[in-house]
């Protein structure tokens, strides 16, 4: 997904171009394209595009903000002078900041911090589940793997040992012969500590979007 347009707004079967603005091509002034000439507004009917509806009197930027629903973008605010100015709902950028930031990295920060992907990810539009759920399912597998393998080994040698474990200078120097990532894992397996934090370190990617 990286580089292309991500979509906040849930538009539904909607395809449409709405008519913001037209500027007259002779003396480059701005039409006004809601109680404009006759002739521009004949023009607007003819070409078949929907304008975009018009608020007046509205001079609180704060009170737009609220009037901006949960599936909306928002309003361009025009000036006298002609300028405008994006006024966007407080979902809108919400969800706008968590599309923007979906990447191999934050689906891996979540993941090793213990957060729920379903709660950071609330509201997200459906499309971009698939991505984030196959990157999920490969960091768990991943874990998962490490994980298996070094309990793996440690079962070996508690077998060998009739179901005890040696003392752990001995321990030390089995561990010192295994695969130099597995070794701090080991470690804490014999020191009955959490290692999953480390294993998250193993598996921690490069940023990439998704």
């Amino acid at each position: 997904m990286g580089g292309k347009n991500r979509i906040v707004v849930d538009y539904g079967d909607m395809e449409d171009l709405i008519l913001l603005g037209m500027i007259h091509t002779k003396n480059g002034y701005e039409v006004d394209i809601h109680d404009g000439e006759l002739r521009f507004k004949n023009m607007i009917s003819n070409v078949g595009l929907p304008v975009v509806k018009k608020y007046d009197g509205i001079k609180d930027f704060n009170l737009l903000k609220g009037m901006v629903g949960d599936n909306e973008e928002g309003f361009v605010v025009r000036f006298s002078n002609g300028d405008r100015m994006k006024v966007k709902g407080e979902e809108y950028i919400r969800l706008h900041r968590i599309i923007s930031m979906i990447s191999t990295k934050s689906i891996w920060e979540i993941l090793s911090s213990g957060e729920s992907i379903e709660e950071v990810f609330d509201g997200v539009p459906d499309e971009f589940y698939p991505q984030i759920r196959e990157y999920e399912k490969s960091l768990r597998y991943g874990f998962m793997s490490i994980s298996e393998h070094a309990g793996k080994l440690f079962d070996m040698l508690y077998e060998n040992y009739d179901g005890d474990l040696p003392e752990k200078k001995v321990y030390a120097e089995w561990v010192k012969k295994q695969d130099k990532q597995l070794q701090p894992i080991l470690f804490r397996m014999y020191d009955r500590k959490d290692y999953s934090n480390y294993i998250w370190k193993l598996l921690k990617p490069k940023y990439e979007l998704l």
